[in-house]
């Protein structure tokens, strides 16, 4: 999953976040139960795979006319072909969110990133 944050030139692709459930789909078990999904961040990914992975968020976020934030699920085949399953303009804000915790990773902290998605709205 690949946050993403601003609006036009000053849009911004977080971290890859890579999930690995601990059974054989991501379900709603595996997204809320404790201990159910390994969360790796930054994902670990060739670094053509990860540049690719967010360039793919980039894109969407931009053909979908998204603005101020979004998160953008990807799926990458055994090939090696980031797909977008899903674009959520909605993405969690808890301390257990995908999205904090990539711009954390990206040394942006809780305040700033709330602060980032106010100002991408003017």
């Amino acid at each position: 999953t690949v946050g993403l944050v601003g609006r036009g030139e000053d849009l911004t692709a977080l971290p890859v976040l890579e999930l690995v459930p601990r059974r054989d789909f991501y379900d709603f078990e595996a997204k809320y139960t404790t201990g159910m999904t390994e969360f790796i961040l930054p994902a670990r990914l060739p670094r053509p795979l990860y540049e690719k992975t967010q360039e793919t968020a980039l894109a969407a976020h931009r053909a979908l006319g998204c603005y101020g934030v979004s998160r953008v699920d990807i799926i990458i085949s055994r090939d090696h072909i980031p797909y977008v399953h899903e674009v959520n303009t909605i993405p969690g804000m808890t301390e257990h969110s995908d999205l904090p915790a990539e711009a954390a990773q990206a040394g942006i902290s809780f305040d700033k990133l709330a602060v980032k998605i106010l100002e991408s709205a003017y």
